[in-house]
Protein backbone atom coordinates (compact mmCIF):
# COMPACT_ATOMS: atom_id res chain seq x y z
CA UNK A 1 0.00 0.00 0.00
CA UNK A 2 2.78 2.37 0.82
CA UNK A 3 4.39 2.23 -2.63
CA UNK A 4 1.03 2.90 -4.37
CA UNK A 5 0.12 5.78 -2.07
CA UNK A 6 3.48 7.35 -2.65
CA UNK A 7 2.59 7.75 -6.36
CA UNK A 8 -1.25 8.05 -6.46
CA UNK A 9 -3.29 11.02 -5.26
CA UNK A 10 -5.99 9.71 -2.93
CA UNK A 11 -8.43 12.47 -3.95
CA UNK A 12 -8.21 11.50 -7.64
CA UNK A 13 -8.78 7.85 -6.79
CA UNK A 14 -11.94 8.58 -4.77
CA UNK A 15 -13.34 10.86 -7.48
CA UNK A 16 -12.79 8.10 -10.07
CA UNK A 17 -15.11 5.97 -7.99
CA UNK A 18 -17.86 8.59 -8.32
CA UNK A 19 -17.34 9.94 -4.82
CA UNK A 20 -17.68 13.64 -4.10
CA UNK A 21 -14.96 14.93 -1.78
CA UNK A 22 -15.54 17.94 0.50
CA UNK A 23 -12.95 20.69 0.18
CA UNK A 24 -9.75 19.89 2.17
CA UNK A 25 -10.78 16.33 3.02
CA UNK A 26 -8.67 14.80 0.28
CA UNK A 27 -5.45 16.21 1.67
CA UNK A 28 -6.34 15.06 5.17
CA UNK A 29 -7.15 11.57 3.94
CA UNK A 30 -3.91 11.37 2.02
CA UNK A 31 -1.85 12.40 5.05
CA UNK A 32 -3.72 9.94 7.28
CA UNK A 33 -3.22 6.98 4.97
CA UNK A 34 0.42 7.79 4.36
CA UNK A 35 1.03 8.00 8.10
CA UNK A 36 -0.91 4.83 8.82
CA UNK A 37 0.83 2.78 6.17
CA UNK A 38 4.33 4.33 6.39
CA UNK A 39 7.26 3.14 8.48
CA UNK A 40 6.80 2.96 12.23
CA UNK A 41 8.56 5.65 14.26
CA UNK A 42 10.78 4.52 17.13
CA UNK A 43 12.76 6.65 19.55
CA UNK A 44 15.51 4.99 21.54
CA UNK A 45 17.76 6.13 24.34
CA UNK A 46 20.72 4.93 26.37
CA UNK A 47 20.13 5.45 30.07
CA UNK A 48 22.96 5.43 32.56
CA UNK A 49 22.55 2.65 35.17
CA UNK A 50 21.95 3.74 38.74
CA UNK A 51 25.19 3.90 40.78
CA UNK A 52 25.66 1.17 43.35
CA UNK A 53 26.85 3.57 46.05
CA UNK A 54 24.48 6.08 47.61
CA UNK A 55 25.31 9.71 46.86
CA UNK A 56 25.44 10.35 50.60
CA UNK A 57 28.48 8.05 50.83
CA UNK A 58 30.29 9.73 47.95
CA UNK A 59 29.84 13.30 49.16
CA UNK A 60 31.43 14.61 52.38
CA UNK A 61 29.23 15.31 55.39
CA UNK A 62 28.46 18.92 56.27
CA UNK A 63 29.41 18.15 59.89
CA UNK A 64 31.95 15.61 61.09
CA UNK A 65 32.70 13.62 64.24
CA UNK A 66 36.44 13.01 64.17
CA UNK A 67 38.43 10.52 66.21
CA UNK A 68 42.20 11.04 66.02
CA UNK A 69 44.18 8.09 67.40
CA UNK A 70 47.96 8.01 67.84
CA UNK A 71 49.96 4.82 68.24
CA UNK A 72 51.66 5.50 71.59
CA UNK A 73 54.04 2.51 71.61
CA UNK A 74 57.87 2.81 71.82
CA UNK A 75 58.35 1.94 68.12
CA UNK A 76 56.92 5.38 67.25
CA UNK A 77 59.39 7.31 69.41
CA UNK A 78 62.11 7.23 66.75
CA UNK A 79 60.14 9.68 64.60
CA UNK A 80 60.53 12.42 67.25
CA UNK A 81 63.88 11.73 68.98
CA UNK A 82 65.65 15.05 68.47
CA UNK A 83 63.64 15.52 65.23
CA UNK A 84 61.29 18.40 65.97
CA UNK A 85 60.81 19.19 62.27
CA UNK A 86 60.47 15.61 61.02
CA UNK A 87 57.88 14.73 58.40
CA UNK A 88 56.10 12.76 61.08
CA UNK A 89 55.66 15.86 63.25
CA UNK A 90 54.61 17.93 60.24
CA UNK A 91 51.94 15.35 59.44
CA UNK A 92 50.59 15.45 63.00
CA UNK A 93 50.31 19.22 62.62
CA UNK A 94 48.53 18.82 59.26
CA UNK A 95 46.05 16.38 60.84
CA UNK A 96 45.31 18.89 63.59
CA UNK A 97 44.80 21.65 61.02
CA UNK A 98 42.61 19.52 58.72
CA UNK A 99 40.43 18.56 61.68
CA UNK A 100 39.46 22.19 62.18
CA UNK A 101 39.39 23.51 58.60
CA UNK A 102 38.01 20.68 56.50
CA UNK A 103 34.41 20.95 57.71
CA UNK A 104 31.94 23.34 59.27
CA UNK A 105 33.80 24.41 62.40
CA UNK A 106 30.63 24.73 64.50
CA UNK A 107 29.50 21.21 63.57
CA UNK A 108 32.88 19.52 63.98
CA UNK A 109 33.55 17.33 66.99
CA UNK A 110 37.11 16.08 67.55
CA UNK A 111 38.15 13.44 70.08
CA UNK A 112 41.75 12.38 70.67
CA UNK A 113 43.15 9.02 71.82
CA UNK A 114 46.43 7.28 72.47
CA UNK A 115 46.38 3.53 71.82
CA UNK A 116 48.50 0.46 72.43
CA UNK A 117 46.72 -2.69 73.61
CA UNK A 118 43.83 -0.40 74.61
CA UNK A 119 42.51 3.03 73.72
CA UNK A 120 43.03 5.92 76.13
CA UNK A 121 41.16 9.26 75.74
CA UNK A 122 43.45 12.32 75.73
CA UNK A 123 42.89 16.03 75.18
CA UNK A 124 44.22 18.14 72.30
CA UNK A 125 47.13 19.43 74.38
CA UNK A 126 48.28 15.87 75.04
CA UNK A 127 47.82 15.04 71.33
CA UNK A 128 50.16 17.90 70.41
CA UNK A 129 52.73 16.43 72.79
CA UNK A 130 52.88 13.38 70.49
CA UNK A 131 55.64 15.40 68.80
CA UNK A 132 57.83 14.73 71.88
CA UNK A 133 59.52 11.47 73.04
CA UNK A 134 57.71 11.32 76.42
CA UNK A 135 54.37 10.64 74.71
CA UNK A 136 55.59 7.14 73.78
CA UNK A 137 56.55 6.06 77.28
CA UNK A 138 53.07 5.37 78.56
CA UNK A 139 53.64 2.10 80.43
CA UNK A 140 52.44 -1.51 80.12
CA UNK A 141 49.24 -0.77 78.18
CA UNK A 142 51.30 0.97 75.50
CA UNK A 143 54.14 -1.49 75.00
CA UNK A 144 52.50 -3.32 72.06
CA UNK A 145 50.46 -1.85 69.22
CA UNK A 146 47.00 -3.33 68.58
CA UNK A 147 45.32 -1.43 65.75
CA UNK A 148 42.12 -3.41 66.24
CA UNK A 149 41.87 -1.86 69.73
CA UNK A 150 41.74 1.59 68.12
CA UNK A 151 38.71 0.84 65.92
CA UNK A 152 35.36 2.46 66.64
CA UNK A 153 31.94 1.60 65.28
CA UNK A 154 31.38 3.33 61.93
CA UNK A 155 28.81 6.10 61.59
CA UNK A 156 27.65 8.15 58.54
CA UNK A 157 29.24 11.37 59.81
CA UNK A 158 32.18 9.77 61.61
CA UNK A 159 35.82 9.62 60.56
CA UNK A 160 38.64 7.83 62.36
CA UNK A 161 42.23 8.96 61.76
CA UNK A 162 44.76 6.38 62.99
CA UNK A 163 48.51 7.16 63.00
CA UNK A 164 50.78 4.10 63.28
CA UNK A 165 53.90 2.45 61.86
CA UNK A 166 51.85 -0.70 61.06
CA UNK A 167 54.30 -2.98 62.84
CA UNK A 168 52.10 -5.95 63.67
CA UNK A 169 52.82 -9.62 64.11
CA UNK A 170 51.64 -11.83 61.24
CA UNK A 171 48.59 -13.07 63.16
CA UNK A 172 47.71 -9.47 64.09
CA UNK A 173 47.86 -8.44 60.41
CA UNK A 174 45.15 -10.94 59.53
CA UNK A 175 43.10 -9.88 62.56
CA UNK A 176 43.27 -6.21 61.54
CA UNK A 177 42.35 -7.06 57.93
CA UNK A 178 39.27 -8.98 59.02
CA UNK A 179 38.21 -6.27 61.45
CA UNK A 180 38.55 -3.52 58.84
CA UNK A 181 36.70 -5.51 56.17
CA UNK A 182 33.83 -6.57 58.43
CA UNK A 183 33.36 -3.32 60.32
CA UNK A 184 33.91 -0.84 57.49
CA UNK A 185 34.04 -2.18 53.92
CA UNK A 186 31.09 -4.53 54.35
CA UNK A 187 29.05 -1.70 55.86
CA UNK A 188 29.58 0.63 52.90
CA UNK A 189 32.50 2.55 54.40
CA UNK A 190 35.90 3.29 52.86
CA UNK A 191 39.44 2.69 54.08
CA UNK A 192 42.16 5.18 53.20
CA UNK A 193 45.85 4.38 53.71
CA UNK A 194 48.33 7.26 53.57
CA UNK A 195 52.01 6.32 53.62
CA UNK A 196 54.74 8.85 54.43
CA UNK A 197 58.49 8.29 54.81
CA UNK A 198 59.97 10.30 57.66
CA UNK A 199 63.23 11.01 59.39
CA UNK A 200 63.88 8.46 62.16
CA UNK A 201 66.32 7.85 64.99
CA UNK A 202 65.55 4.99 67.35
CA UNK A 203 64.53 1.34 67.62
CA UNK A 204 62.31 -0.66 65.29
CA UNK A 205 60.44 -3.49 67.00
CA UNK A 206 58.48 -6.66 66.19
CA UNK A 207 60.41 -7.71 63.08
CA UNK A 208 59.81 -11.24 61.83
CA UNK A 209 58.25 -14.20 63.59
CA UNK A 210 60.69 -13.94 66.50
CA UNK A 211 59.90 -10.24 67.11
CA UNK A 212 63.44 -8.95 66.59
CA UNK A 213 64.36 -5.32 67.14
CA UNK A 214 67.14 -3.15 65.74
CA UNK A 215 68.24 0.48 65.81
CA UNK A 216 67.95 2.68 62.75
CA UNK A 217 68.92 6.27 61.95
CA UNK A 218 68.24 8.28 58.82
CA UNK A 219 70.87 10.91 59.62
CA UNK A 220 72.80 11.92 56.47
CA UNK A 221 70.59 9.63 54.37
CA UNK A 222 68.35 10.51 51.43
CA UNK A 223 64.58 10.64 51.80
CA UNK A 224 64.37 7.25 50.05
CA UNK A 225 65.94 5.75 53.19
CA UNK A 226 63.47 7.38 55.58
CA UNK A 227 61.30 5.13 57.76
CA UNK A 228 57.61 4.83 56.71
CA UNK A 229 54.60 5.54 58.90
CA UNK A 230 50.93 5.42 57.98
CA UNK A 231 47.68 7.31 58.50
CA UNK A 232 44.61 5.06 58.23
CA UNK A 233 41.34 6.87 57.48
CA UNK A 234 38.05 5.10 58.20
CA UNK A 235 34.66 6.52 57.21
CA UNK A 236 32.44 7.21 54.23
CA UNK A 237 34.24 7.62 50.91
CA UNK A 238 33.32 11.32 50.82
CA UNK A 239 34.73 12.02 54.28
CA UNK A 240 37.90 9.96 53.75
CA UNK A 241 38.66 11.67 50.45
CA UNK A 242 37.83 15.15 51.81
CA UNK A 243 40.21 14.70 54.76
CA UNK A 244 43.03 13.58 52.49
CA UNK A 245 42.46 16.50 50.10
CA UNK A 246 42.49 18.85 53.08
CA UNK A 247 45.85 17.41 54.18
CA UNK A 248 47.22 18.11 50.70
CA UNK A 249 45.94 21.67 50.70
CA UNK A 250 47.49 22.29 54.11
CA UNK A 251 50.95 21.15 53.04
CA UNK A 252 51.06 17.38 52.47
CA UNK A 253 51.73 17.99 48.76
CA UNK A 254 55.22 19.18 49.74
CA UNK A 255 55.97 15.79 51.34
CA UNK A 256 56.60 12.56 49.45
CA UNK A 257 53.61 10.33 50.14
CA UNK A 258 51.45 7.49 48.83
CA UNK A 259 47.69 7.27 49.23
CA UNK A 260 45.02 4.73 48.29
CA UNK A 261 41.34 4.40 49.11
CA UNK A 262 39.92 0.89 49.35
CA UNK A 263 36.31 1.14 48.18
CA UNK A 264 34.32 -1.30 46.01
CA UNK A 265 32.64 1.42 43.89
CA UNK A 266 35.33 2.70 41.47
CA UNK A 267 33.23 5.31 39.66
CA UNK A 268 30.36 7.71 40.37
CA UNK A 269 28.77 7.65 36.90
CA UNK A 270 29.48 5.08 34.15
CA UNK A 271 31.34 6.21 31.04
CA UNK A 272 29.24 6.36 27.86
CA UNK A 273 29.72 6.88 24.12
CA UNK A 274 29.97 10.36 22.63
CA UNK A 275 26.51 11.46 21.40
CA UNK A 276 28.19 13.14 18.39
CA UNK A 277 29.59 9.88 17.10
CA UNK A 278 32.78 7.88 17.27
CA UNK A 279 35.64 10.18 16.37
CA UNK A 280 38.12 9.04 13.76
CA UNK A 281 35.70 6.77 11.88
CA UNK A 282 36.52 7.39 8.21
CA UNK A 283 35.41 3.98 7.00
CA UNK A 284 33.12 3.93 3.95
CA UNK A 285 31.82 0.45 4.80
CA UNK A 286 30.55 1.59 8.22
CA UNK A 287 28.34 4.67 7.94
CA UNK A 288 27.16 6.69 10.94
CA UNK A 289 23.80 8.27 10.01
CA UNK A 290 21.48 10.48 12.08
CA UNK A 291 18.68 7.86 11.91
CA UNK A 292 17.99 4.33 10.65
CA UNK A 293 15.25 3.45 8.14
CA UNK A 294 14.66 0.03 6.59
CA UNK A 295 11.15 0.77 5.26
CA UNK A 296 9.49 -0.86 8.27
CA UNK A 297 10.73 1.41 11.00
CA UNK A 298 12.53 4.73 11.37
CA UNK A 299 14.74 4.77 14.45
CA UNK A 300 15.85 8.07 15.94
CA UNK A 301 17.41 9.23 19.20
CA UNK A 302 15.06 10.37 21.93
CA UNK A 303 17.13 13.54 22.11
CA UNK A 304 20.21 14.85 20.34
CA UNK A 305 22.49 14.28 23.34
CA UNK A 306 21.56 10.64 23.84
CA UNK A 307 24.77 8.54 23.73
CA UNK A 308 23.51 5.96 21.20
CA UNK A 309 25.72 5.25 18.18
CA UNK A 310 23.93 4.58 14.84
CA UNK A 311 25.65 2.46 12.19
CA UNK A 312 24.62 1.16 8.76
CA UNK A 313 26.50 -1.84 7.44
CA UNK A 314 26.13 -4.41 4.69
CA UNK A 315 27.56 -7.77 3.80
CA UNK A 316 30.59 -5.89 2.47
CA UNK A 317 31.40 -4.38 5.87
CA UNK A 318 34.82 -5.55 6.99
CA UNK A 319 35.44 -7.11 10.41
CA UNK A 320 38.37 -4.72 10.93
CA UNK A 321 38.15 -3.41 14.53
CA UNK A 322 37.18 0.22 15.03
CA UNK A 323 39.15 1.87 17.89
CA UNK A 324 37.00 3.75 20.42
CA UNK A 325 38.00 6.05 23.28
CA UNK A 326 35.52 7.43 25.82
CA UNK A 327 36.04 9.84 28.75
CA UNK A 328 36.36 8.13 32.12
CA UNK A 329 36.45 9.72 35.57
CA UNK A 330 37.02 7.26 38.44
CA UNK A 331 36.49 8.30 42.03
CA UNK A 332 39.53 10.18 43.29
CA UNK A 333 42.30 8.09 44.89
CA UNK A 334 40.56 4.68 44.62
CA UNK A 335 42.59 1.65 43.56
CA UNK A 336 43.07 1.52 39.76
CA UNK A 337 41.19 -1.03 37.69
CA UNK A 338 42.92 -4.06 36.23
CA UNK A 339 42.22 -3.62 32.47
CA UNK A 340 42.78 -7.33 31.86
CA UNK A 341 39.86 -8.16 34.17
CA UNK A 342 36.88 -6.34 32.68
CA UNK A 343 33.74 -8.40 32.05
CA UNK A 344 31.24 -7.28 29.41
CA UNK A 345 27.55 -8.22 29.52
CA UNK A 346 25.79 -7.83 26.17
CA UNK A 347 22.09 -7.70 25.30
CA UNK A 348 20.77 -7.75 21.73
CA UNK A 349 17.35 -6.84 20.31
CA UNK A 350 15.88 -6.81 16.80
CA UNK A 351 12.97 -4.75 15.54
CA UNK A 352 10.01 -7.03 14.78
CA UNK A 353 7.38 -5.84 12.32
CA UNK A 354 4.63 -7.95 13.89
CA UNK A 355 5.03 -6.59 17.42
CA UNK A 356 6.20 -3.18 16.14
CA UNK A 357 8.90 -3.15 18.77
CA UNK A 358 12.39 -4.40 19.59
CA UNK A 359 12.48 -7.97 20.90
CA UNK A 360 15.38 -9.82 22.59
CA UNK A 361 17.40 -12.12 20.35
CA UNK A 362 20.54 -14.22 20.64
CA UNK A 363 22.93 -12.62 18.18
CA UNK A 364 26.42 -11.21 18.03
CA UNK A 365 26.77 -8.25 15.71
CA UNK A 366 29.49 -6.48 17.68
CA UNK A 367 32.39 -7.60 19.84
CA UNK A 368 34.19 -5.24 22.24
CA UNK A 369 37.79 -6.27 22.96
CA UNK A 370 41.27 -5.02 23.94
CA UNK A 371 40.22 -2.90 26.90
CA UNK A 372 42.65 -0.31 28.23
CA UNK A 373 42.04 1.98 31.20
CA UNK A 374 43.92 5.28 31.38
CA UNK A 375 43.55 7.86 34.19
CA UNK A 376 40.97 9.85 32.17
CA UNK A 377 39.75 7.47 29.45
CA UNK A 378 38.70 3.95 28.55
CA UNK A 379 39.83 2.52 25.19
CA UNK A 380 38.61 -0.58 23.40
CA UNK A 381 38.05 -2.05 19.94
CA UNK A 382 34.59 -2.42 18.33
CA UNK A 383 34.54 -5.33 15.91
CA UNK A 384 31.44 -5.40 13.66
CA UNK A 385 30.37 -8.84 12.45
CA UNK A 386 28.11 -8.35 9.43
CA UNK A 387 27.89 -12.08 8.70
CA UNK A 388 26.28 -12.70 12.09
CA UNK A 389 23.20 -10.59 11.27
CA UNK A 390 20.32 -10.83 8.81
CA UNK A 391 18.80 -7.74 7.20
CA UNK A 392 17.03 -5.56 9.74
CA UNK A 393 17.57 -3.08 12.57
CA UNK A 394 19.19 -4.11 15.83
CA UNK A 395 19.92 -2.58 19.20
CA UNK A 396 22.91 -3.66 21.30
CA UNK A 397 23.71 -2.66 24.89
CA UNK A 398 27.02 -3.48 26.58
CA UNK A 399 27.70 -3.09 30.31
CA UNK A 400 31.37 -3.27 31.31
CA UNK A 401 32.17 -4.20 34.92
CA UNK A 402 35.56 -4.69 36.63
CA UNK A 403 36.39 -7.99 38.28
CA UNK A 404 39.78 -7.07 39.74
CA UNK A 405 41.82 -4.10 40.93
CA UNK A 406 45.47 -3.42 40.11
CA UNK A 407 48.19 -3.45 42.74
CA UNK A 408 50.17 -0.17 42.95
CA UNK A 409 53.93 -0.61 42.55
CA UNK A 410 54.80 1.18 45.80
CA UNK A 411 53.33 -1.62 47.92
CA UNK A 412 56.16 -4.00 47.01
CA UNK A 413 58.81 -1.25 47.13
CA UNK A 414 57.87 -0.30 50.69
CA UNK A 415 57.47 -3.88 51.91
CA UNK A 416 60.17 -5.62 53.97
CA UNK A 417 60.41 -9.37 53.52
CA UNK A 418 59.87 -11.54 56.57
CA UNK A 419 62.65 -10.98 59.10
CA UNK A 420 64.40 -8.34 56.99
CA UNK A 421 66.08 -5.57 59.01
CA UNK A 422 65.26 -2.84 56.49
CA UNK A 423 64.57 0.49 58.14
CA UNK A 424 63.36 2.09 54.91
CA UNK A 425 60.55 -0.46 54.57
CA UNK A 426 57.66 -1.89 56.59
CA UNK A 427 57.36 -5.47 57.76
CA UNK A 428 54.22 -7.28 56.53
CA UNK A 429 53.01 -4.23 54.58
CA UNK A 430 52.35 -6.21 51.40
CA UNK A 431 50.14 -8.93 52.95
CA UNK A 432 48.23 -6.23 54.86
CA UNK A 433 47.45 -4.15 51.77
CA UNK A 434 46.82 -7.20 49.58
CA UNK A 435 44.34 -8.48 52.14
CA UNK A 436 42.44 -5.18 51.99
CA UNK A 437 42.51 -5.29 48.19
CA UNK A 438 41.11 -8.82 48.10
CA UNK A 439 38.29 -7.85 50.48
CA UNK A 440 37.52 -4.84 48.28
CA UNK A 441 37.52 -6.98 45.12
CA UNK A 442 35.16 -9.54 46.64
CA UNK A 443 32.67 -6.81 47.57
CA UNK A 444 33.06 -5.23 44.13
CA UNK A 445 32.21 -8.55 42.47
CA UNK A 446 29.09 -8.84 44.60
CA UNK A 447 27.96 -5.31 43.80
CA UNK A 448 29.00 -5.60 40.12
CA UNK A 449 29.30 -1.85 39.42
CA UNK A 450 29.01 -0.76 35.78
CA UNK A 451 31.96 1.41 34.71
CA UNK A 452 30.77 1.87 31.10
CA UNK A 453 27.45 1.48 29.28
CA UNK A 454 27.73 1.40 25.49
CA UNK A 455 24.65 1.51 23.24
CA UNK A 456 24.60 0.82 19.51
CA UNK A 457 21.74 0.75 16.94
CA UNK A 458 22.68 -1.03 13.71
CA UNK A 459 20.93 -1.42 10.39
CA UNK A 460 22.09 -4.39 8.31
CA UNK A 461 21.29 -3.95 4.62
Amino acid sequence: MESILSRVNVTDWLMSQGQRIPAGLGAIATAFLLTACGPQQQQISCESPAPKAAAANLNPSSDIQLSVLIDGTPSMQGYVNGLSDSRYNKTLQLIDSASSTGWNRAGTSVKYYRFGTQKQPIDRETYLRAQLPAFYQGGANFSVSRIDAALSEPSPDGLSVIVTDLYQKDADVRLVQNQLAQRFLEKGQAIGVLGVKSEFKGSIYDVGLTGQSFTYSTASKSSQSFHPFYVILLGSYGNVNRFFEQLKRNGLSDVEHQFEIFYPQPIQQPAMLDPNGIKGNSRKDLIQPKALNDGQVVVRKQNAQDPVQFFVMSSKTQATPLPVEIPYKPLDNVLPLDPTAIAVKATAEQYQKKSKNFQPINAQGIQLTDWKVAPQSIQFQSKFQADALEKGIYRFTFDASPSDLAEPAWWAKWNASEGSLSGDKTNNLLPFLRGLRLSTVELMKQQNPVIARLCYAIQKK
